[in-house]
């Protein structure tokens, strides 16, 4: 397991079993949960947006800056 990065300010559009289809910087995205960090302030249910935390190695495989 990594070390958990933001990958900016997202919004939940959508939320399944396993994952979130989140709106960052005009962009749509599905993140699973199982790589959303604890401490992120996006997460199922929510409808305000807030900072995105994940996993640095899914946030780099993911085009999401360099993951750091």
């Amino acid at each position: 397991m990594s070390d958990p990065v933001s990958i900016g300010t997202a919004k939940v559009l959508r939320n399944t079993g396993k994952a979130l289809l989140v709106e960052i910087d005009g962009e749509e995205a599905w993140v699973p949960k199982s790589v959303i960090h604890d401490n992120s302030e996006v997460y199922s249910g929510q409808s305000e947006p807030g900072e995105l935390i994940v996993e640095a190695w899914w946030a780099r495989l993911n085009g999401f800056g360099d993951g750091t």
